[in-house]
C-alpha cells in the first residue's frame, strides 16, 4: 500500500465540519500544550534572571576565588607571579587583599566599619567595584591608569552609600579614623588617623553598602603598620560558548547541557580543588560559601517551579490521551479499511504518534517563540519595579539556550508519552466486525 503516512495525517488534522467535537478537542489539546511551554519557559527564564543577577551582585563585590594563607599576610606579588605562571590559561587577574576593622568618626559620630585593602590596579580586573561607584571627586585625566587607581591614591577611601547617609559624609570630606592598639585590662588606647571620602559606591547588598569601604591597600597597611596582604583574590577567564543555529544540531551542544544539569563540578570546583592539592596549608574557597543560603535557596526554588510546571504541561499534555482515544474510535472504519489494504500494524500506531506529536511540536513551538518574545523584551527593557526584599529593583530575565531545548525536549517526551498510550490501542481494532457492521 503506497500511502504516505505525512498525507493521511493532514488530511485528519484538518478541521472538517462533521468533526467538530475533534476539533474543538484537538484546538483545547494545541492550547494547552501552547500555554504550559509559554509557562514553563517564561518562569525558567525569569527565575534564572533571579539567579544570575543575584549570582553577578554577590560574585561581582567578592572575587570568584579566594586564598587564604595559614598564618598571617603573604607577598602577593610573588604569589601572584606563581600562580600566573602555573595556570596562563585559566586565571585572568588576581589581587592582594586585606580586611581590618576600624572606627569611623565625623562630627562626634561614630560608627563601627570594616576596610577592605585592595590593589587598585588589580583589583579593577578582578571585581566589579569601579561599575558600583556612584559618585566620586573630579579625576585627572590619566589613561594609564584605571579609574580606581586615580580614586584610591594616598589617604582616599570610598565608601558605601548608607553610611554617607548615617553620618551625613559627602564627597571631599575628612574623616578621623580610630584604630585600637595594644592598651591596658580597663583602657583601649585609640589612634586617630585622617582619610578623605573620595567616593560613594552603591552595591544593593546592605552588608556592603552600610558600615565598609575601600582602600588601597598600602593605606590600609600604613594605618595598621603591617606588610603583605591577608588573602588573594582570583577571577578565572570566563566560558563563553556562541550560540548558532548550527549549534543546536551538534552533539557537544547536548553533551554540555546534560554535563551541566547532571554533574556538580564546575570550572571554579576544579582550579579550587588543584589550588589546595598546589599550596597545602592555604585555605581556598569559592564566592559561594560566602553566601551559601541563598545560593541553595535560588537552585532549589527554580528545580521546584519547573518541577511544578513540568506537571502542568503534563496535565495539558494528558488531553491528548482523550483526544487520541475519540479519534481513534472515530476512525476505526478507516482504520480496518487500512488493514485490509494490507498496511503494517505499526504504520497505523504511527499514525496517529504522528498526529499527537504534530499538535505537540506546533503547540511547544509556538509557545517558545512567545515565551522567548517576552523574555527578549524583559530582558531588554526591565519595567517591572520589585519591592526592596529582593537583592534586584526590577523583574530580571535572562535567556540561555539550553532552557529552550530543556523545555522543548521535555515537551516533545510528554507528547510522546500521551500519544503512545492510545495509539497503541488501535491494533485491538476488529476489521472484520467493522468491514460488516459499519
Amino acid at each position: 500500500m503506497n500511502i504516505t503516512l505525512p498525507l493521511i495525517v493532514w488530511r485528519y488534522l484538518r478541521f472538517k465540519r462533521k468533526d467538530k467535537n475533534i476539533s474543538l478537542m484537538m484546538k483545547i489539546c494545541f492550547l494547552g500544550i501552547l500555554v504550559g511551554t509559554f509557562a514553563l519557559t517564561l518562569t525558567l527564564i525569569i527565575m534564572n534572571g533571579f539567579e544570575k543577577t543575584t549570582h553577578e551582585k554577590m560574585q561581582g563585590i567578592n572575587a570568584q576565588i579566594v586564598i587564604i594563607p595559614p598564618k598571617g599576610k603573604v607577598d602577593a606579588n610573588s604569589l601572584r607571579d606563581f600562580l600566573e605562571k602555573k595556570f596562563p590559561e585559566e586565571i585572568v587577574a588576581t589581587s592582594g587583599n586585606s580586611i581590618r576593622q576600624i572606627i569611623v568618626d565625623k562630627d562626634k559620630k561614630q560608627t563601627l566599619a570594616f576596610v577592605k585593602g585592595v590593589e587598585p590596579q588589580y583589583e579593577t580586573n578582578v571585581t566589579n567595584i569601579t561599575e558600583k561607584i556612584i559618585k566620586h571627586i573630579p579625576l585627572k585625566e590619566n589613561p594609564s591608569q584605571s579609574e580606581l587607581q586615580r580614586l584610591l591614591v594616598d589617604n582616599q577611601i570610598l565608601i558605601g552609600y548608607k553610611t554617607a547617609q548615617n553620618l551625613n559624609l559627602h564627597l571631599g570630606d575628612t574623616i578621623s579614623i580610630l584604630i585600637p592598639e595594644g592598651g591596658t585590662k580597663s583602657k583601649i588606647h585609640l589612634t586617630k588617623k585622617k582619610a578623605k571620602i573620595a567616593g560613594i559606591f552603591k552595591v544593593g547588598l546592605d552588608e556592603y553598602d552600610t558600615n565598609f569601604a575601600f582602600s588601597s591597600i598600602d593605606f590600609l597597611n600604613s594605618l595598621f603598620d603591617e606588610k603583605g596582604a591577608d588573602h588573594i583574590a582570583i577571577k578565572l577567564k570566563e566560558e563563553r560558548r556562541p550560540f548558532t543555529i548550527k549549534t543546536l544540531f551538534s552533539l557537544e551542544f547536548y553533551k554540555n547541557i546534560i554535563k551541566r544539569l547532571f554533574t556538580k563540578d564546575s570550572k571554579e570546583e576544579n582550579m579550587i580543588s588543584q589550588l589546595k592539592s598546589l599550596l597545602p596549608g592555604f585555605r581556598v574557597y569559592s564566592w559561594r560559601e560566602l553566601y551559601p543560603a541563598i545560593v541553595s535557596a535560588l537552585k532549589l526554588e527554580k528545580y521546584v517551579m519547573f518541577f511544578i510546571l513540568v506537571l502542568i504541561t503534563l496535565v495539558a499534555s494528558m488531553n491528548m490521551i482523550s483526544l487520541l482515544f475519540i479519534q481513534i474510535q472515530q476512525k476505526k472504519r478507516d482504520i480496518a479499511i487500512f488493514k485490509a489494504m494490507g498496511m503494517p500494524l505499526n504504520k497505523i500506531r504511527n499514525l496517529f504518534l504522528f498526529i499527537g506529536l504534530t499538535i505537540t511540536f506546533l503547540g511547544s513551538t509556538l509557545g517558545l517563540i512567545l515565551a522567548g518574545i517576552v523574555g527578549f523584551f524583559l530582558e531588554k527593557y526591565p519595567f517591572i519595579e520589585l519591592p526592596d526584599v529582593y537583592y534586584v529593583s526590577h523583574l530580571p530575565a535572562r535567556m540561555d539556550p539550553e532552557i529552550f531545548v530543556v523545555v522543548f525536549v521535555c515537551t516533545m517526551l510528554l507528547g510522546l508519552f500521551a500519544t503512545w498510550i492510545p495509539a497503541r490501542r488501535s491494533k485491538n481494532i476488529n476489521v472484520t466486525q467493522v468491514l460488516r457492521f459499519e
